[in-house]
């Protein structure tokens, strides 16, 4: 045997697989496993930016108020008609109208829930006359916004940490996306269509890259939503009694439960004048809900939170009164930097914040990345079905994926 036939015969060494390559698998399957429930949270995610005026548009018994009514008349309005509608609850929330928004949206807890019973009650209320609208059972946009991350048809709990599964695999798709193409920013402004795959992954790229910092932001501030129900273990370690775990709620919540009652009957003092002793620390138009915990008992709590407009950040700002006689106990206008800093980050997930035209861009934007998620779905069975053996007869695998986009993707935007 010669040295060249010794050299040919030498076993060759399997090919290295770069960085890119093994990010593109990853990329490929983390897009792929959970694409079809990020479609539907991405879809009905883009159309919550609306839902306000959805609301308005599927309850058009109640016309639209040119001018936004006052608060502090509109809640004892209302809170009178609870006591009937929710005899024995131990606490009343009342979202207020504002310029987007034409009704009282109400819950409540109820008193003694039966078997299969949820524990809230819920309704909308004329803010005009203070009675319950009951020209047609609809949540209005309120569906889309709850169905994002809660899927309506699956128990709460399972459905948030799902919606936090996949929107952690939408960020592993979206960093292993970025490393994957090489020329992603040329790619941007290359188009080829009628051209089968190629035209697909040219989709794929252009809606990407249009929307990146949105895409990032918002599936990471997603994650930061959830944090407290999928990352407990830092504050059950840092807030161990339960006055610290009280505490700590108040720093990320204006929601305050609704303690034990005194079983010493009080009336409820009048709720418009706490109602205006807000007005006059925030503005007219700036209260968003009033919460009353165990009315017509002395240990009775109202509880008038500052709205989510114009404000980026969500993080709590209310005053607290003593429901039985109306004396102020305690304004909660600042938190500290980790609350506040997770306030942002909520509100610009949100985007309740913005006027009309920030709104139209978040919803542009989120619709690219409605349309990203479903063309790399497709493309995954484009670009496979050229490589069946039998594309007539293709295999389980294949067959089962085509179905599932013809479902999420056709099904659900139909």
């Amino acid at each position: 045997m010669t040295a060249i036939d010794k050299k040919d015969s030498k076993p060759s060494k399997p090919a290295v697989r770069g960085i890119r390559q093994t990010m593109s698998d990853l990329h490929i399957w983390a897009g792929l496993l959970v694409g079809w429930i990020l479609y539907a949270m991405f879809l009905t995610g883009t159309v919550s930016y609306f839902k306000e005026e959805i609301s308005q548009w599927m309850r058009p018994e109640l016309a639209h108020q040119a001018v936004v009514p006052d608060a502090a008349e509109v809640a004892p309005r209302v809170a009178q008609v609870l006591e009937q509608v929710a005899p024995g609850s131990n606490q009343w929330s009342l979202g207020m109208p504002d310029a987007r928004n034409n009704v009282v949206s109400a819950f409540w807890r109820i008193a003694k829930p039966e078997k299969g019973e949820r524990g809230f009650g819920s309704a909308v209320f004329d803010p005009q006359t203070g009675q319950k609208v009951a020209g047609r059972e609809t949540v209005g946009g309120e569906f889309f916004y709850r169905f994002h991350f809660q899927f309506h048809y699956m128990p709460v709990l399972w459905a948030r940490w799902l919606a936090s599964f996949c929107a952690m695999f939408m960020l592993v798709a979206i960093v292993s996306g970025v490393i994957t193409h090489k020329k992603i920013f040329v790619d941007f402004f290359t188009f080829r269509w009628g051209k089968g795959q190629r035209s697909w992954l040219d989709a794929h790229n252009a809606l990407s890259v249009f929307g990146l910092p949105f895409h990032a932001m918002i599936t990471y501030t997603g994650l930061v939503t959830l944090m407290a129900m999928t990352m407990p273990w830092a504050s059950s370690a840092a807030f161990k009694t339960q006055a610290e775990r009280q505490a700590m709620q108040s720093e990320l919540s204006a929601f305050i439960p609704a303690g034990k009652p005194s079983g010493v009957a009080a009336p409820l003092a009048p709720l418009g004048d706490m109602v205006r002793q807000a007005q006059q620390r925030w503005g007219e138009d700036r209260i968003g809900r009033v919460t009353v915990n165990n009315a017509g008992d002395a240990s009775a709590r109202v509880i008038v939170t500052y709205g989510d407009f114009e404000r980026v950040s969500i993080s709590p700002k209310y005053m607290l009164f003593e429901g039985s006689t109306g004396k102020l106990l305690e304004v909660k206008d600042q938190v500290g930097a980790a609350a506040e800093t997770r306030g942002v980050l909520y509100a610009l997930h949100l985007g309740r914040f913005g006027d009309s035209t920030v709104r139209w861009l978040y919803f542009l934007t989120s619709l690219a990345g409605t349309a990203m998620v479903g063309t790399g779905l497709v493309m995954w069975t484009v670009k496979r079905r050229t490589k069946l053996p039998h594309p007539d007869k293709p295999y389980f695998g294949f067959w089962l994926v085509e179905r599932l986009n013809i479902a999420a993707i056709a099904g659900l935007s139909i």
